[in-house]
């Protein structure tokens, strides 16, 4: 096995079929125990399965890591459907930042316009690192009222700002619509 995640949900996916690992990562991302299912080295690479069972040993170690490496499987194994649909949308709501971050990811990358609402949240979250994501996700799938809700964030960060401003324009561009942000607009 390479060291790389597309490789790793490549090979489970012809070891254990597309639809296991999908629905895995599914259920996973709805906070199945991890031991509950195949190795999670096909998700998080050698040596995660022995990690994450570390972790159930020590009290106080995180717990999100199957569902980070869950999350980021779905961008190399999908099915459209609305169970797949709603977990993404839900892991936005993740207690788990990375979790959040990636699940917002995973909304552009497939085009997920039913995320657009916990998207709109996600751009006040504690973690400059998700509110950029969730901006980037919007300039592909948002809508009117996205273009609004960019245009009204105040971003302290320099690097979320120009996240939330090349977003706008995206997504102003995309819509064919005047930049709410820009100058004498």
């Amino acid at each position: 096995m390479t060291g790389r995640p597309a490789d790793w949900v490549a090979a489970a996916c012809a070891d254990l079929g597309t639809e296991v690992v999908v629905g895995w990562c599914v259920g996973l991302l709805a906070g199945q125990a991890p031991d509950d299912g195949p190795s999670l080295d096909h998700l998080g690479g050698p040596g995660a399965a022995d990690l994450v069972a570390g972790y159930a040993r020590t009290p106080g170690k995180p717990d999100y890591w199957p569902r980070v490496w869950a999350a980021r499987a779905l961008r190399y194994a999908w099915l459209d459907g609305p169970e797949v649909h709603g977990a993404v949308v839900a892991a936005l709501a993740d207690p788990a930042w990375r979790v959040r971050e990636t699940a917002a990811a995973l909304t552009r990358v497939h085009e997920l316009g039913e995320a657009s609402a916990g998207l709109r949240l996600l751009l006040s979250d504690e973690v400059p690192r998700v509110r950029a994501a969730a901006a980037e996700a919007l300039a592909v799938v948002g809508e009117h009222d996205d273009l609004d809700a960019l245009a009204a964030v105040h971003e302290p960060d320099p690097g979320v700002r120009r996240a939330v401003d090349r977003a706008r324009r995206l997504l102003a561009e995309r819509l064919d619509l005047p930049d709410p942000g820009a100058r004498g607009a």
